[in-house]
């Protein structure tokens, strides 16, 4: 379903368990595309960000035709940080629904990284 914004841009109507009932998607936005009919799911659209990846890896981006696809598994391993060369590697000997379950029970490198730099050196302990 298309909507208009006041910006006279295209979107698609993402239902969401908001006053609105819905939130817009726009070209590049990631949306969860786990349990599609629940009234009750809220958060649905990451407007240009990718929302957490779990084993199921049911995150979908909407493209340039306002189709909604879901990321595929080299997408989910770049999103947690790892090389291409990694999936490759793993890619040679896993199938594609390993390779979600892999990418979703990993522990994002760069965010680990950043929260690691950020915390106080204690002395003593």
């Amino acid at each position: 379903m298309f909507t208009l914004t006041s910006q006279e841009r295209h979107g698609v109507a993402i239902r969401e368990a908001t006053k609105k009932g819905y939130a817009e998607a726009e070209e590049g936005d990631s949306i969860n595309i786990s349990f599609p009919g629940s009234k009750t799911r809220r958060g649905r659209v990451g407007k240009k960000v990718a929302q957490t990846l779990d084993t199921q890896c049911m995150q979908g981006t909407l493209s340039k035709g306002l189709r909604i696809r879901r990321l595929t598994p080299k997408e989910c391993f770049r999103l947690q940080g790892f090389p291409d060369e990694m999936f490759e590697k793993a890619r040679a000997v896993n199938s594609d629904n390993q390779l979600y379950k892999q990418a979703g029970n990993a522990v994002t490198v760069n965010v680990a990284y950043a929260v690691a730099c950020s915390l106080e050196v204690v002395e003593g302990v």
